[in-house]
C-alpha cells in the first residue's frame, strides 16, 4: 500500500533543512521512508538512526516468524504456549496490554490471540500467490478449531515478573494489527526525544507526522487509489495534518484469488473469512497504535457500528465501500482537499 506526501509548514525561529529520505527494507515487512528536517545534514544522520536503531529493536521483539539469538520475543513466546511463561523486556508487555484493550475497545474486531486462525489464512496465501492455479480457501471446520485457541483471556501478563504466558498449547500471537502502530510510535519518540523538529515517516499504509518543516504548518499526504487498474488515478485524495497518524487498511495488495474470488488479509473474527465490506479504510488518530487497531476494526465492522466506533474513540475516517462509494466523518472531511474541496 503507497502513501505519496510532501513537505509544508510555517516557518520557525531556527531554520532547519530537509534532507534525502532515508530508507530502510525489511522492518515489519514493508518499506519504510524516513523524512527529518534538522539544522545540518550530520544532525538529521543522528535523528536518522536513532529512529530506525529503535524500530529495529522493536521489530526483533515483534517478530512472531523468526527466532533472534539473545531475545526473547513474540516467536519465543508462541514456541512455549502451554509450557511456561517468557520473560520479556517492557516493550512487549506495554503493546500486548495495549493489544488486550484494544480487543475490548474494539468488541473482538482485533484480537492478537488469532494467530492460531491468522496462520491457517497465511499459508493458503503464501500458497495461492505462489502458485496462481492452486490456490485453496481453508475448510471451515479448521478455521473453527483454530479458533477454540484464540480465547484473549488465555495471555497471561505478569508484570511484576515481565513475562508472559500463553496458557493453552497451540496458541499463539500475531499481532499484525497493533505492531507496526506501536513500533513506529515509540521510534518517533525516541528522535523527538532526542531533539528532531519535524519529520514523517511513511511505513506501508502508516504515516506518522511530526511537527511542522519550513513552510507551511501541515504534512501533505496523498493516499493510493485502491483501484489499481490501468488507467485509474494514482492519487484519490489528500489529507493535511501533523502531531497525528494515518493509518489505512485495504484488500488490494496483500491477497489471492480462487476462482475469481479475491480474498483479502483482513479476517474478521466472526465469520473467520476475509472482511470484504469496503475497499479501503483510512484512519487518522493522534496515538499511532490507535490509528492502527482502528483501520483494522473499521475494515471489519459495517459502516453504522464503524462509524459509531470512530466517534468514540475521537479518530476521523474515509470508508470507501466495495461499490466505489465514499463516507467519511466531518473531521476528515475538513482536512481533505478532495472532499472538503
Amino acid at each position: 500500500m503507497c502513501i505519496f506526501f510532501t513537505a509544508c509548514s510555517q516557518t520557525q525561529e531556527r531554520v532547519y533543512s530537509r534532507f534525502p529520505t532515508q530508507q530502510r527494507i525489511g522492518y515489519f515487512d514493508t518499506l519504510i521512508n524516513f523524512i527529518g528536517y534538522a539544522q545540518d545534514e550530520d544532525e538529521f544522520m543522528q535523528y536518522t538512526e536513532i529512529f530506525f536503531d529503535t524500530l529495529g529493536e522493536l521489530h526483533r521483539l515483534f517478530d512472531i516468524f523468526n527466532p533472534y539469538e539473545g531475545v526473547n520475543n513474540l516467536y519465543t513466546i508462541n514456541a512455549n504456549a502451554g509450557v511456561s511463561p517468557v520473560v520479556v523486556e517492557q516493550p512487549i508487555i506495554d503493546m500486548l496490554q495495549a493489544a488486550i484493550g484494544a480487543y475490548h475497545m474494539t468488541d473482538g474486531m482485533t484480537n492478537v490471540a488469532m494467530g492460531s486462525v491468522l496462520r491457517i489464512w497465511h499459508e493458503h496465501r503464501q500458497r495461492g500467490i505462489a502458485h496462481l492455479d492452486y490456490g485453496t480457501i481453508p475448510y471451515i471446520n479448521d478455521l473453527m478449531n483454530a479458533s477454540i485457541l484464540a480465547n484473549i483471556d488465555d495471555i497471561i501478563i505478569d508484570v511484576e515478573n515481565s513475562t508472559v504466558f500463553l496458557r493453552t498449547p497451540g496458541m499463539s500471537l500475531d499481532v499484525g494489527a497493533i505492531a507496526k502502530g506501536f513500533a513506529t510510535e515509540l521510534a518517533m519518540q525516541a528522535a523527538i526525544d532526542a531533539g528532531m523538529p519535524a519529520a514523517l515517516v511513511s511505513a506501508g499504509g502508516h504515516v506518522v507526522a511530526h511537527g511542522q518543516p519550513s513552510a507551511r504548518e501541515t504534512w501533505n499526504v496523498g493516499i493510493q487509489n485502491p483501484d489499481v487498474s490501468v488507467g485509474a488515478p494514482r492519487v484519490i485524495d489528500t489529507v493535511a495534518f501533523t502531531d497525528m497518524t494515518l493509518s489505512i487498511s485495504g484488500g488490494y495488495e496483500r491477497f489471492f484469488e480462487v476462482d475469481g474470488q479475491h480474498l483479502g488479509h483482513i479476517i474478521d473474527p466472526v465469520t473467520l473469512m476475509p472482511a470484504n465490506r469496503f475497499q479501503q479504510v483510512a484512519v487518522l488518530h493522534s496515538s499511532s497504535w490507535m490509528a492502527d487497531i482502528l483501520s483494522t476494526a473499521l475494515f471489519i465492522l459495517p459502516l453504522e457500528e464503524g462509524w459509531q466506533m470512530a466517534l468514540d474513540n475521537e479518530a476521523e475516517v474515509l470508508w470507501i465501500d466495495i461499490d466505489g462509494e465514499w463516507f467519511a466523518t466531518p473531521g476528515y472531511i475538513r482536512i481533505s482537499a478532495e472532499l472538503g474541496a
